[in-house]
Formats: C-alpha cells, sequence, structure tokens
C-alpha cells in the first residue's frame, strides 16, 4: 500500500496550509512566486522572507516551489515571449537556490487553438531541456498540465526529453475539469505513469477548476490512489491543492495512506 507521509506536501494558498502541515507533520509547497511580478527584483527581499517565515512556522522539514504561471508559454512563436518566460523561471530558480528547494512545478503553457500539438511537444521539449542544461544534478523540474485534454501529448513531449531530471506533475484537478468523459483521470496516470514524478491532488465535478476535498467530486480518489501504486515510481511526491486540506488529510488518514 502507498505510504505518503514523507511525500506529502499542502500548497501553501489553502486554507490554513501552515497550521495543517505544522498539525501533521508535513512539507509546504510554495505558491508565493506565482505570480510573475512578485519575483520582480524589487519584491524579492520581501517575497524571501515571507516565505521563509511561513516555512519556519510551518514546522516543516521540506518544501516543493512552484513556479510562476502567468504567461509562461514555453512553446511561444515569439522569441521574446519564451524569453520572458525564461526569464521568470530564473527568477523562481534563484529562489530555489536560496532557500535549498530541489524540485520546481512548472507549468506547461499550452494555449488550445494557438499551437498544434506536435509543435507543443517538440517545442516545450526543446525550452524545457535548455531550462536545465545548467542546472545542478540535484535539482528537478515536473512540468503540470493545465488545459490538455488529453495526456498523449503530453507524453509525446517526454518522449522528446532525455534529461531524467525533467518529469511530470499530474494535476488530478486539471485533468478531470478539462478532459472528455471517455478519458478517466486513471488513463491518464496510466499513460503517463513512468514519466510522473509529482501530483497536484485535488477534486472537482469535471466542469471547473474548484480545488475541492478528496470527497467533494466526480473522482473517485480511491481508484486514483490504486491506480499511482500500479503504475508510478515509488519515490514520486504529492502536494494536496484542495482548499479544505485538512480535510483531505483526515481522508488520507482514515483511508491508511498518511
Amino acid at each position: 500500500m502507498l505510504n505518503l507521509k514523507d511525500k506529502l506536501y499542502i500548497a501553501t494558498f489553502q486554507n490554513n496550509a501552515i497550521e495543517v502541515a505544522k498539525k501533521y507533520g508535513l512539507g509546504i509547497e510554495y505558491n508565493h512566486p506565482c505570480i510573475s511580478e512578485d519575483l520582480d527584483p524589487e519584491n524579492r527581499e520581501n517575497l524571501l522572507e515571507t516565505m521563509s517565515r511561513d516555512f519556519e512556522e510551518s514546522g516543516a522539514k521540506a518544501a516543493v516551489l512552484h513556479g510562476p504561471f502567468t504567461e509562461i508559454i514555453p512553446a511561444g512563436i515569439d522569441y521574446r515571449i519564451r524569453e520572458v518566460g525564461r526569464q521568470r523561471l530564473e527568477e523562481a530558480y534563484a529562489l530555489c537556490r536560496a532557500l535549498d528547494v530541489k524540485k520546481m512545478i512548472v507549468h506547461n503553457g499550452w494555449i488550445p487553438f494557438m499551437y498544434f500539438k506536435e509543435w507543443q511537444a517538440e517545442k516545450g521539449a526543446e525550452f524545457w531541456q535548455d531550462f536545465m542544461k545548467d542546472k545542478p544534478d540535484d535539482f528537478s523540474i515536473c512540468v503540470e498540465n493545465v488545459l490538455e485534454d488529453e495526456p498523449y501529448m503530453m507524453k509525446a513531449m517526454m518522449e522528446n526529453i532525455t534529461d531524467e531530471r525533467i518529469k511530470l506533475c499530474l494535476d488530478t484537478g486539471h485533468a478531470n475539469a478539462v478532459t472528455s468523459k471517455d478519458i478517466p483521470v486513471e488513463k491518464w496516470i496510466e499513460v503517463l505513469g513512468p514519466y510522473i514524478g509529482h501530483f497536484h491532488l485535488h477534486n472537482n465535478d469535471g466542469d471547473g477548476d474548484s480545488h475541492g476535498a478528496f470527497d467533494k467530486g466526480s473522482l473517485d480518489m480511491t481508484s486514483i490512489f490504486k491506480v499511482i501504486e500500479e503504475n508510478c515510481n515509488k519515490d514520486i511526491t504529492y502536494t494536496i491543492e484542495a482548499r479544505e486540506c485538512e480535510a483531505c488529510v483526515k481522508w488520507l488518514i482514515n483511508k491508511g495512506l498518511v
């Protein structure tokens, strides 16, 4: 059976996240840099102070970091758009170095109807490999699905990537909200399992990204964890992204997963 205890994080934008992490002895996922302008040089000192204080107050022993997601477009046709995205990601990476964070979650940045999926898979792979070429061996990124309506484009991207430090972050709520009903989230896990390094865990009714608790939505989270155990590596990590994060921790405890 899966044991998430030492691999489980609470996203800091969730309700009472710091208190919940401390109460249950969990790690935290820094959401502070998600909005790009917070990474501006004049904001850096205050941002680092806030993040350091939250980490200390949470009592966490480990943290991961969610990079900026506003207008990060790895497959952008305009090279200046790609350069701006790269700059913001480098600023987020500098926070990782300052805070001794070894894993950063990044968004795939696919825009439906704008880019062909073949283009996204090819150019996304090029972008992420170029981003990682000067990073230390102990640092990794996990590329998250957002608007992708099936798992095969991300699989094609990963098949173009040779850097083992680049993995995927499968967001269960995003997949459930935008995928057609004939491709359940369990199928996403089966297709992408070998490439997944991290999960964002939350539920919804399949029609919006509500970040619901594990028992509040159309996903059968018991089934999700069963398929994770059957298809994914044992060293993956998990972040609770449901707004009522303590309810999810209790759910996991009741299921014997923590």
